[in-house]
């Protein structure tokens, strides 16, 4: 039985790439032969080997400034040149994709990284790199890492602060003279779509951090990670509800003096309130010794709420106790000219207490209308200092 055109086409294809693997099989072969993965390139040469970095960041996640660190994950790159690994092969032949197994007797930069907190390699469902291999030595690497990393974050401005992350990469085993690693620009990408739900990326910026230590120079390179604030969260949740407390507190001041039960219950609920508010705010970020944005409002907000109760009580005094004061004093004096001058001062001691009373609750409300003017424009300057001054 003779063979079609279809099968004569398989089985040339099927030769085809039994050859393409012989040939790769062979280069490996002769470029294991004699290759020791335990020096790096240009080993006891007078120039290092360079290795080009880049970093391609697939999600960013877990920005804790409680904590001062975030998490990140990324395809982290890394390019050199090694020549013991050249190679002869065919001009359309462009590259070898080394397996796993085959990684493992070449030799890669000792990259680490200097402000990680906890990092890791992913492994599901084989170890995630990627390595290729060109007639010239040239070496494309390429491996899946995730990791945690600190970031010291200053709060001052919190919520309205803008951060600056720092990420820093250098050779541990090797100085300066043997390796030297540099940005392949530009150092850091971003994957389309990436979105944080409480900070704005911003465009990093790379730099060189080469360092001496007792051993020797040793390269470095890092970048810095530019990070602005959601505030939506904090107006909504923070800023909006002691607003309206402190209104709220307000209302005391149209109330009747005498209506002592619901200006204290009204006093005493908008104090423990913005307390509760306060400490809501405190624990959204880190503790620190240093007064911020939010400290500074939740103190004024808790200042007025309470100058508020600390008003009637004021006006208290000024309704009642010169009122009582006044009246014992009143009949200090009518006991003194005895009993003849009681009925003859009756009548006029009655005009000159309610004469007082009127007066004294006069003063009040006047306290009262004062205060109704005053709470709320201090409020208004206090709010328009405020928001120009963290908003700029």
């Amino acid at each position: 039985m003779g063979l079609n055109q279809t099968d004569f086409q398989r089985d040339n294809t099927t030769n085809e790439a039994d050859s393409d693997t012989k040939l790769r099989e062979n280069i490996i072969e002769k470029i294991l032969s004699k290759y020791d993965k335990r020096f790096p390139p240009l080993y006891n040469k007078a120039q290092p080997v360079e290795v080009k970095v880049q970093i391609y960041v697939v999600g960013i996640f877990g920005i804790d400034e409680a904590q001062m660190k975030y998490s990140m994950s990324m395809y982290l790159r890394q390019q050199w040149t090694d020549s013991r690994l050249k190679y002869d092969a065919p001009e359309d032949f462009t590259k070898i994709e080394l397996d796993n197994e085959i990684k493992k007797e070449i030799w890669v930069p000792d990259l680490s990284f200097m402000t990680d907190m906890d990092t890791k390699f992913h492994q599901v469902t084989l170890p995630n790199k990627m390595m290729f291999l060109y007639p010239d030595g040239f070496v494309s690497y390429s491996t899946r890492v995730t990791g945690t990393f600190t970031c010291f974050m200053q709060l001052h401005n919190f919520p309205f602060d803008d951060q600056s992350c720092v990420y820093e990469m250098e050779s541990y085993g090797f100085t300066a003279a043997t390796v030297s690693f540099r940005w392949d620009e530009p150092a850091m990408s971003f994957k389309d779509g990436i979105v944080h739900s409480q900070f704005e990326m911003g465009d990093p910026e790379s730099y060189l951090c080469d360092r001496e230590y007792p051993s020797g120079n040793y390269t470095c390179i890092g970048l810095t990670l530019p990070l602005k604030r959601r505030y939506g969260f904090y107006i909504i949740q923070v800023f909006a509800p002691s607003m309206l407390i402190v209104v709220l507190s307000w209302v005391s001041f149209w109330l009747n003096i005498d209506a002592a039960p619901a200006r204290v219950s009204l006093g005493i609920l908008t104090v423990l309130t913005i307390s509760t508010n306060g400490n809501l705010s405190v624990g959204m970020s880190q503790q620190v010794s240093y007064i911020r944005a939010i400290d500074i409002w939740n103190s004024v907000c808790l200042f007025l709420v309470f100058g508020a109760m600390v008003e009637y009580a004021y006006v208290c005094v000024i309704a009642r106790v010169q009122q009582r004061r006044k009246r014992e004093r009143l009949h200090s004096n009518i006991s003194l000219n005895g009993l003849a001058d009681i009925e003859n001062g009756k009548i006029t001691e009655k005009v000159d207490e309610q004469h007082q009373i009127d007066k004294d609750r006069e003063n009040a409300r006047k306290i009262d209308k004062i205060a109704r003017i005053a709470f709320p424009l201090a409020f208004v300057v206090f709010n328009v200092i405020y928001w120009v001054y963290y908003m700029s």
